[in-house]
């Protein structure tokens, strides 16, 4: 906890950091991405620090010109992979488990996070006027959504390999509320917006995979 206070002072006093100056940096950044995409190398270690250390990693997010593209490729995609296939894990737990069950939850699981995803963009931007919609149209701010994302679906995976421990596992998502929290900060909103920004945004990437997940279970055959 403390050398997380390290670190906010160090970032509130970054001069790089100020809203006169931000503008113009994301806009060299982005400049900077569509000219070196990729710059980002290890999204998934980028991933555990922003979950360990959340406002240092998400200013390294965003200066190592992390592109919506390289992270799906290199750890959301991926992720959702394992996602789905640590359904199997249900053998170890049951012997009434069937494979086409398995096969469904699976299905199941991949589907409600990478609809969640687009799912949480669209909804973002027709609840908030353009101009502030437009934030999650640059790469930050997609990256943001699906970082966080991620973070959900890993806590998923623990869910399912460790069901004996869902009643301390389910309280992880605080974790992702938290995490997402602390990465607001960097879109540089208009004060008045902050609030309402962070609890639409929290709420919709935790709400959106649990409503796909629940409207494709009631619908597809178990």
């Amino acid at each position: 906890m403390e050398d997380d206070n390290i670190y906010i002072y160090r970032e509130e006093n970054d001069p790089d950091d100020t809203p006169e100056n931000y503008s113009s940096e994301t806009n060299q950044k982005d400049e900077e991405i569509n000219e070196n995409p990729g710059k980002c190398k290890y999204p998934f270690r980028l991933m555990l620090k922003v979950m360990f250390a959340p406002v240092q990693g998400w200013k390294t997010l965003r200066r190592e010109a992390a592109t919506p593209e390289f992270f799906q490729t290199g750890c959301f995609y991926p992720l959702l992979a394992l996602l789905a296939l640590s359904q199997f894990a249900d053998f170890f737990y049951s012997s009434r488990i069937t494979l086409s069950s398995v096969i469904t939850a699976g299905v199941i699981a991949f589907v409600s996070y990478f609809f969640g995803y687009f799912s949480v963009l669209s909804f973002l931007r027709i609840v908030f006027p353009k101009e502030i919609g437009e934030y999650f149209e640059n790469n930050y701010g997609k990256v943001y959504i699906m970082l966080s994302m991620s973070t959900l679906v890993l806590f998923s995976i623990f869910t399912n390999l460790l069901p004996m421990l869902w009643p301390v596992l389910i309280f992880l998502p605080l974790w992702t509320i938290y995490i997402m929290y602390r990465g607001i900060r960097f879109f540089k909103l208009p004060e008045s917006y902050t609030l309402k920004f962070t609890i639409f945004s929290c709420v919709s990437v935790i709400g959106f995979p649990l409503l796909i997940d629940w409207a494709l279970n009631a619908l597809l055959p178990n």
